[in-house]
């Protein structure tokens, strides 16, 4: 299983390095495509290339984060000149200079605590880069990649796209959804741990309630609708607030030294 795993991996990072070399005959509308604003954790921001590198490949692929990238290569020309590399703990986000029908003002990558859950360690979690899908006053709904099995005697391990939520006072972002499936059972784990009534309240709205299936189905069409059931939920509640608990409840091994 962990010969398959690491094959999976390395295929999607060569893959990942293939596009990045792909030659369309014109170098300087392919380099737009990687041209970026970071703007880092102290607040100061650069604007540079991401350069897909084969060592900071191998560092992504080797990291504890699995295939949450924790590293990427800022380099000040699309070719050549000086490069820095920069972990997740360094960075608040990074954003694409070129725009798209879909964004408008550029695809954003942040740099975020995400629920990474391991054996016996379910409220693992990690920092890593994940795509920003949308940002409002109550969350963000970021998305990123993991592993699933299919189980079953031939089993499989495939890489498949995982979209969470990040709640207004989370200490991190938790998945609602996994390969196109709603999945929100490590969400109720947390949510039981520290924050029961929005737990219970969460319970009701898409698990007993009547009307259940629909807002299950209406999470699966567009997931920023369960940051509209936050908001709902805040008219009445306070909000998560995360740092007033434990950081273990919360968020297990979230230690920066730990992870680089």
């Amino acid at each position: 299983m962990l010969k398959k795993t690491l094959l999976i991996a390395l295929a999607a990072f060569l893959c990942m390095g293939a596009e990045a070399k792909k030659d369309n005959g014109n170098d300087n509308v392919e380099s737009e495509e990687w041209h970026v604003k970071v703007t880092l954790e102290s607040g100061d921001t650069i604007t540079g290339y991401i350069r897909n590198d084969l060592k900071t490949g191998l560092k992504n692929l080797f990291s504890k984060g699995g295939l949450l990238r924790q590293y990427i290569n800022v380099g000040t020309e699309p070719k050549g000149g000086e490069t820095h590399r920069y972990h997740a703990w360094e960075v608040k986000e990074y954003r694409f200079l070129e725009s798209t029908e879909a964004y408008p003002e550029g695809a954003v990558c942040v740099s975020e605590m995400i629920n990474a859950p391991k054996m016996f360690k379910p409220g693992n979690c990690m920092r890593g880069f994940v795509w920003q899908l949308d940002k409002r006053e109550s969350g963000s709904v970021v998305r990123w990649e993991v592993y699933e099995s299919t189980g079953g005697r031939n089993s499989v391990t495939r890489i498949v796209p995982a979209i969470g939520i990040k709640l207004k006072g989370a200490g991190a972002a938790y998945a609602v959804m996994m390969n196109g499936r709603f999945f929100d059972g490590y969400l109720m784990l947390y949510l039981k741990k520290t924050h029961p009534e929005l737990r219970e309240a969460w319970n009701q709205y898409y698990h007993k309630g009547k009307d259940a299936k629909a807002h299950r189905k209406e999470l699966t069409d567009n997931v920023s609708t369960a940051l509209l059931f936050y908001e709902d939920f805040l008219r009445t509640h306070d909000p998560i607030n995360d740092s007033a608990v434990s950081e273990e409840s919360a968020c297990e091994g979230s230690d920066p030294e730990e992870e680089k």
